[in-house]
């Protein structure tokens, strides 16, 4: 069966998301850390896994599964508590580097910096973007406003490939920036104050995401 794409609504889709994309979040925090702490190759593993997860998310809500959680307050709980512990734990371990005594590793020079095995660096990503499980109801939310959840089945796999496209690319484009030689040794020089700084913002956010669950599951 052959089912044509809505193209008038995937352009809908594709500028509302095209605006949406470059809202700071934790996957961009998470490659501009590692952009100027890591290898080229994890950056690129790094952003391959988020893809994924934030892929994963899209077809969630394509399938209607924000539906489901918004029925199981217990559910919606649980993945808002992983999601934002996990966001807490990596922004603590940033914190905690910061700021006990530098070691060699860290006044090291950003360029010697050794892979990490791939399976770490895209699971990183990947867990990175599943974090925030709530952004399943945002996205369907997107679906709906642009009609996409009333669209054929070629239509909404269409939609997960511009998210994909889209993400990929401002996050390829934030990791070779923030790879840039001057910006490595920027960081190298002041890298307790970035790492306590982008440690104090995953904290924030994963806490956010804790404090409004809980404020929900107490209403």
């Amino acid at each position: 069966m052959n089912l044509p794409l809505d193209a008038e609504m995937l352009l809908r889709f594709a500028l509302l998301w095209l605006a949406i994309v470059p809202t700071p979040g934790a996957n961009s925090l998470m490659v501009t850390h590692l952009a100027m702490t890591r290898p080229a190759i994890d950056v690129t593993r790094a952003i391959a896994g988020n893809v994924a997860g934030v892929a994963l998310l899209a077809s969630c809500a394509l399938l209607g599964w924000a539906a489901a959680i918004n029925a199981l307050p217990w559910l919606r709980l649980a993945v808002q508590f992983l999601g934002g512990s996990y966001l807490v734990y990596f922004g603590w371990r940033l914190i905690a580097r910061s700021i006990r005594t530098p070691t060699a590793e860290q006044t090291a020079p950003t360029g010697t910096t050794t892979t990490q095995p791939g399976h770490r660096t895209f699971a990183l990503g990947f867990f990175t973007a599943l974090s925030n499980t709530q952004a399943i109801v945002f996205i369907t939310s997107i679906y709906a406003a642009t009609g996409i959840l009333k669209a054929n089945l070629a239509t909404g796999l269409a939609s997960i490939a511009i998210i994909i496209a889209f993400n990929g690319s401002y996050l390829a484009m934030l990791g070779w920036m923030f790879q840039r030689q001057h910006v490595r040794d920027l960081y190298s020089r002041f890298r307790w104050v970035f790492e306590l700084a982008i440690g104090i913002l995953f904290v924030v956010l994963g806490g956010r995401l804790l404090l409004n669950e809980l404020a929900i599951w107490r209403s």
